[in-house]
């Protein structure tokens, strides 16, 4: 920050034509001369605040913080109320991995982001998520605060868990956790035996019956992930997640009839959610329902536009209206999906 300060009481020629030049250069960016000019600042008023302010601030404004940080400490000793300045050293600090040590200008300096990234840094995390919360609430599509609040809730959950395997090691979460672990590793057995582990522990425990279900799923063997699902919906008739993945099974399974009316409950427990529409759709179709399918996939189309979603959409509404005799629309429907799987191919094989 340029500070004016430093002509606010009587000063000598030489200093002021010093002071000039660094303000002049610092505003037309040459840093370089600015540094000069305000180095000579220094040698001529080493106990004026705003010279090394003023100094500290082309260094800060360079990204030269190695040489930022004693200027600005020098500041802050000869007057510590100093606009600025308690910003530009947190930062500069922080910049060279002394978050500890920045903290406390960053909260003088009322530094909301910059101290979310220090607490992250120094260790505490759950005052990081705070800070970065509050900043993110003000710049929601902060490419920085992002990427820094979810690390902040990666290192929690990360010590939460060990804290977990430390200290109950054999209970039934950990088991779960465990199970987890394992089953986003891709070691599927591993991750059953830990989740089969948690079961007998306390037979009562809701998602994992669901977490069983998806790697049975994945594995090809509809029949038991069918079960696993079944269980779920036993312990947690509230859960729509857990009626949308019966109710898919099901329709994979080739039970029709139930499978549609456990997507049905679905839809009712969580309206909306296009996953469930599609599905629900597919099983209306199946059923004979043409009218309620068609409008099921054209839900799913007014919230899905360019998704793997939307590509099954368009396909579905072109098998439908071609059963109908609606040739045309069904043409429509299939240009769209082809459009859609073109561009998601383009997509997948340029990253």
């Amino acid at each position: 920050m340029i500070l004016l300060l430093l002509l606010a009481f009587q000063v000598n020629p030489e200093l002021a034509q010093h002071v000039n030049a660094g303000l002049k250069a610092q505003k037309a960016g040459d840093l370089r001369a600015a540094t000069r000019e305000f180095q000579k600042v220094v040698q001529l008023a080493p106990t004026l605040p705003a010279a090394h302010v003023n100094l500290g601030s082309v260094y800060y404004q360079s990204k030269d913080y190695e040489n930022a940080i004693p200027s600005l400490r020098r500041a802050l000793e000869l007057n510590a109320n100093l606009p600025g300045a308690h910003e530009m050293l947190g930062a500069s600090l922080l910049a060279q991995g002394w978050p500890a040590e920045a903290i406390p200008h960053l909260e003088s300096a009322g530094s909301t982001d910059l101290l979310g990234v220090a607490l992250l840094e120094a260790g505490r995390e759950r005052e990081a998520i705070e800070r970065l919360e509050a900043a993110l609430a003000k710049r929601p599509n902060d490419e920085d605060l992002l990427y820094y609040l979810s690390h902040a809730h990666q290192r929690l959950a990360k010590r939460l868990a060990e804290r977990l395997l430390t200290e109950s090691p054999d209970s039934a979460k950990a088991h779960q956790l465990i199970g987890e672990a394992q089953a986003e590793a891709g070691n599927r057995d591993a991750a059953i035996a830990a989740f089969r582990a948690a079961l007998a522990s306390r037979p009562e425990l809701r998602g994992v019956h669901y977490a069983l279900g998806e790697l049975f799923l994945e594995s090809g063997d509809s029949t038991s992930a069918e079960r696993e699902f079944r269980a779920e919906v036993k312990l947690a008739p509230g859960s729509g997640a857990a009626a949308f993945k019966l109710g898919a099974t099901l329709f994979q399974n080739g039970q029709t009839a139930a499978a549609l009316q456990e997507l049905e409950r679905a839809e009712k427990l969580a309206p909306g959610m296009p996953e469930t529409l599609l599905e629900l759709g597919r099983a209306q179709a199946a059923t004979g329902s043409s009218a309620t399918a068609e409008k099921s996939f054209l839900q799913v189309l007014a919230q899905e536009r360019e998704s793997g979603l939307a590509e099954s959409a368009h396909f579905q509404l072109a098998q439908l209206y071609r059963s109908t005799g609606r040739a045309a629309e069904a043409e429509k429907e299939m240009n769209a999906f082809r459009r859609i799987r073109q561009e998601r191919r383009k997509s997948l094989t340029s990253k």
